[in-house]
């Protein structure tokens, strides 16, 4: 019997995929558990299957190599629920290198407070310095600066969303979560992004526990194309069309949330658009903080019309 089951998806990243199923077959088990692992690749040439193969032969854990070619991050990751044997599903991804005592302090958490679900930190690592806009790193890390074990609560009483998280460095009990076999992932968010999010939010308003485990570390291998201000800005207008889109979906006062966050939006446009304007941050590497405001301010304006998948070079 399985006890849990660590869910990879990738998409044309065998390199990446290599390191990240290396660091998940070094993991140490003082909580003495049957593990397996499961790689669903969603690359049309499954490049993933010659790592998973190469692997697998000598691995001490099962590994399960499934291809699905559905280009929708809520299937993918349904898929990998589906096909995850364990009580246990945990998430980590394949540009994400676990620290060996990972996925004990991920499960010690949950086990130990009695929660449904836990959540970790993910540090940044670079090819080379971090960016000039953010030397510190700050807006490729997830630290939620909260003491171990400490139960999150995801939403104020109006259905705001206090953090977004994502499926990277997770484990659900899917006895709890998912009680009823139905999908976890709600297949209309999976083409925009934010599927992950908006099922953190749904499980936490239906009554499930969720903790942060502040030893469960993970590091994100972060490509130098992502540290360019372009990336960046369009990844926060995404990110925030999804906070919007969570928001009005969880929120029982839809009209109310939608004009105020109309006008919030038309606020940070302007403001932002005046301090770039003020500070010749237009084209620049190093200043981008007018820009972010106008993305802030874009993505609550845009959020019907949503950016979607971000073209990503190839980095096999």
């Amino acid at each position: 019997m399985t006890d849990v089951s660590v869910v990879i998806a990738t998409y044309d990243r065998p390199a990446l995929l290599a390191e990240t199923l290396a660091s998940c077959l070094a993991q140490r088990n003082r909580l003495g558990q049957a593990r397996e692992i499961v790689v669903v690749d969603n690359h049309p040439s499954e490049n993933g299957r010659p790592v998973v193969e190469t692997l697998a032969a000598k691995a001490a854990w099962p590994i399960h190599y499934v291809a699905d070619p559905v280009r929708n991050m809520s299937a993918l990751r349904n898929r990998g629920f589906a096909e995850a044997a364990g009580r246990w599903v945990a998430f980590v991804d394949d540009d994400e290198v676990a620290d060996p005592a990972w996925l004990d302090e991920l499960l010690g958490a949950a086990i130990g407070t009695g929660a449904d679900i836990a959540v970790g930190p993910r540090l940044a690592r670079f090819a080379g310095p971090p960016p000039a806009w953010d030397p510190q790193a700050a807006q490729f890390a997830r630290d939620l600066h909260l003491p171990d074990r400490t139960l999150l609560d995801l939403t104020a009483a109006d259905g705001k969303p206090r953090y977004g998280l994502g499926t990277g460095n997770s484990a659900f009990d899917t006895t709890t979560c998912f009680p009823g076999g139905d999908p976890p992932m709600r297949l209309e968010f999976g083409d925009a992004g934010g599927e992950d999010a908006e099922l953190f939010v749904r499980l936490h308003r239906q009554g499930r526990k969720i903790v942060w485990a502040a030893k469960a570390f993970v590091t994100e291998t972060v490509p130098e194309h992502r540290t360019k201000a372009a990336y960046r800005l369009v990844r926060i207008r995404r990110e925030t069309q999804h906070y919007v889109t969570i928001y009005l979906d969880a929120t029982p006062n839809k009209g109310p949330v939608w004009a105020l966050l109309t006008l919030k939006g038309l606020v940070q446009l302007a403001a932002g658009f005046a301090l770039a304007l003020c500070t010749a941050e237009f084209g620049s590497e190093r200043r981008i903080a007018g820009r972010v405001l106008m993305a802030h301010g874009l993505g609550k304006l845009t959020w019907r019309r949503p950016v979607g998948y971000i073209p990503e070079p190839t980095f096999s």
